[in-house]
């Protein structure tokens, strides 16, 4: 039961950082308003598994690369309360992380949808 317990209270202390990544962090809510529209246009265009299980899994990798940047911001202002470039690389290189990403996602969804929306055009 103890197991169970500590389960329960590592989901809630995920749940407790997801709250605090979108409620402090502006990134993240734009990466779910682009999520969302995707979710949104994968219903529209009647996308099948395979495209959604790629769609889902880009979601999923930019908040989740996002999240990590943003973890290793804090950390690294704590850490590195001063300004120091070693710090500053640590920070750039977790964006670019995100970057990498935002621009994979993108890429991915542009060879989904585009051919979808070629077909619309008479």
């Amino acid at each position: 039961m103890n197991y169970i317990k500590k389960r329960k209270n590592a989901f809630g202390y995920a749940l407790k950082g997801l709250r605090s990544f979108f409620a402090s962090e502006s990134h993240p809510k734009i990466h779910a308003i682009t999520g969302i529209s995707t979710i949104l246009l994968g219903f529209i265009f009647d996308i099948d598994h395979m495209e959604w299980m790629v769609i889902i899994l880009c979601i999923a990798l930019v908040l989740s690369t996002e999240a990590i940047n943003s973890a290793l911001e804090q950390l690294t202002d704590i850490v590195s309360p001063n300004y120091l470039e070693s710090a500053g690389k640590v920070k750039d290189i977790a964006a670019g992380a995100v970057l990498i990403a935002s621009i994979a996602a993108c890429i991915i969804g542009l060879i989904i949808f585009v051919p979808k929306i070629l077909e619309l055009i008479p």
